[in-house]
């Protein structure tokens, strides 16, 4: 039961990150203090707090020294966000996540990128919100 309950928490705050950072490519502090504490909550009540959820937190960790790095060409609230997902999620799942949602984020700017080649328009100031790609992708990950 607690796991049933991990998901859909895990969902909602999905979507309403998904939903934001489509709207302003930004995600509020707010939200993701709220799904931290609901997810460390359910970490210490399911018992499931462990060296993989470390693990799972540092995928997390990992995407905000890079965007830092990059000068914030990774977006660090992806980054953030995926340091939340570690509370929720294993690590597998939270890489898997993470790594289908590039695989289909790509898919999507690569027909952008064809499109505007084919028009003639400059692509380079052209950003794309990585979150909304993650709602799909948890989707199927949940039904499979």
């Amino acid at each position: 039961m607690p796991e049933g309950i991990n998901k859909m928490i895990f969902g909602m705050f999905l979507f309403l990150a998904a939903l934001q950072d489509g709207k302003s490519k930004t995600i509020h502090v707010w939200l993701l203090v709220a799904a931290a504490l609901a997810g460390g909550i359910l970490c210490f009540i399911s018992g499931s707090f462990s060296y993989d959820r470390i693990l799972s937190c540092f995928i997390g960790i990992l995407i905000v020294f890079l965007s830092r790095m990059t000068h914030g060409a990774i977006g660090a609230g992806d980054g953030w966000f995926f340091t939340v997902s570690g509370l929720f999620l294993s690590s597998l799942m939270n890489l898997s996540l993470l790594v289908y949602g590039v695989f289909l984020s790509g898919f999507f700017c690569g027909g952008i990128y064809f499109c505007c080649r084919i028009r003639g328009t400059d692509v380079r100031k052209v950003s794309v919100p990585f979150l909304p790609f993650l709602v799909p992708v948890w989707i199927g990950l949940v039904i499979l």
